[in-house]
């Protein structure tokens, strides 16, 4: 009965022995078994497991495991529902089915002598089993759901690339060789055999698959980086898109120039929208003390600021290469270095010290909007 078993563990514990079926109704008779099910007694059925000599599991990763008979337990293969648990109903489906190869993870090896015996007691053929190797954490510890194990979901609301999280995954427990990383998917096809998974378990990197992400992205042309970004860029701000008071649908054209600047940097999709807000947005919002630079104070900020918005507002082209050249003459005249100086420029144009390359995004933003939030700069610091 339930009250039994459980009392039964009670003492198993108490004495430090594992939890384990003490085989009470193992040698029951005819006589006996016939009177409790008169009664109506609730039962289940047990696997009896030899009670000497060993169990031999032949695993193709791990080879030959060898189990105790003795350590061993009588476990149920029918419940008191009449249901069959996973020991028994997994086994008898994959034999149906015509199963050839069996693939689960390491921590079912404990339970892989009770369904080789299974197989034998019922004749049949046993597949090739395959104990892969769980998936660790950087503690070294499984992850799992409890854990707070990332899903596809996870990945794909953070903008990791399906083609990049299948290669990474891959590469969990499994390897080509000693040196090749990257895979597509139909060279994954061709060359996967279950013969090198190896018996280590792979450890879950984070930083290793935002890299490899990274990779993937800047490996997509520009039209489909532009494709595949835009839906995390004109989702709703509370989901990670870009603020709500920008104007959906974004400007095709213009993002893909906003893209082409960032393509380099971005390791992930989902995070274009932190990175690339100011490219979108009306108005800036940073801290002042942001605009005055190493070695700079508010005054000559203020200063340099001005010299830079009467040379740029005096160019006839606005092209990327041209500013830059004028602004560095200008930065000499003023015997600024353009470390500070242009920090200071970049700050004005986004609200931002991380931005890609300065002249390219001023552009990109157009002379009326740098030109625009430079005199707002310059108004701060008054």
């Amino acid at each position: 009965t339930p009250e039994r078993i459980a009392e039964l563990r009670k003492q198993q514990e108490a004495q430090k022995l594992p939890p384990r079926y003490d085989r009470h109704c193992r040698y029951l008779s005819e006589e006996e078994r016939a009177a409790n099910e008169a009664e109506g007694k609730p039962f289940t059925v047990r696997f009896a497991m030899p009670l000497d000599g060993e169990t031999i599991v032949h695993d193709e990763i791990h080879g030959d495991m060898v189990f105790k008979n003795a350590n061993l337990d009588d476990q149920i293969i029918l419940k008191s529902s009449g249901l069959p648990p996973y020991h028994l109903a997994h086994l008898v489906d994959d034999h149906f089915m015509g199963i050839t190869h069996v693939l689960r993870g390491e921590d079912w090896i404990p339970s892989s002598p009770l369904h080789v015996q299974i197989y034998k007691a019922l004749g049949w053929e046993i597949p090739l089993l395959y104990h892969v190797p769980n998936i660790l954490g950087k503690d070294k510890k499984k992850l799992s759901k409890r854990r707070n194990a990332p899903s596809w979901s996870d990945f794909d609301r953070d903008g990791y690339l399906p083609e990049a999280v299948l290669n990474f995954i891959t590469l969990l427990g499994w390897s080509y060789d000693d040196k090749t990383e990257f895979f597509t998917l139909d060279e994954l096809i061709k060359v996967f055999t279950l013969d090198r998974i190896g018996p280590a378990s792979g450890i879950y990197d984070p930083d290793k698959l935002e890299w490899m992400n990274g990779v993937y992205i800047r490996k997509l042309s520009l039209d489909e980086l532009t494709k595949r970004t835009l839906p995390y860029l004109e989702r709703p701000e509370a989901e990670g898109g870009l603020p709500d008071s920008v104007q959906r649908p974004l400007d095709v054209e213009y993002t893909k120039r906003v893209l082409a600047l960032e393509q380099e940097r971005l390791k992930r999709l989902g995070d274009a929208s932190a990175k690339d807000a100011f490219f979108f947005v009306d108005e800036l919002h940073y801290e002042t003390p942001m605009l005055i630079q190493k070695n700079m104070d508010a005054e000559r900020t203020r200063a340099a600021l001005i010299q830079a918005r009467d040379l740029l507002a005096s160019l006839s082209e606005w092209e990327h290469v041209e500013m830059e050249t004028k602004m560095r003459e200008l930065g000499t005249q003023l015997q600024l270095k353009p470390g500070p100086f242009f920090g200071s420029v970049r700050v004005a144009v986004s609200g931002s010290n991380a931005t890609p390359p300065l002249f390219q995004m001023m552009e990109v933003l157009g002379r009326e909007v740098s030109m625009k939030r430079i005199e707002q700069a310059i108004a701060r610091l008054s």
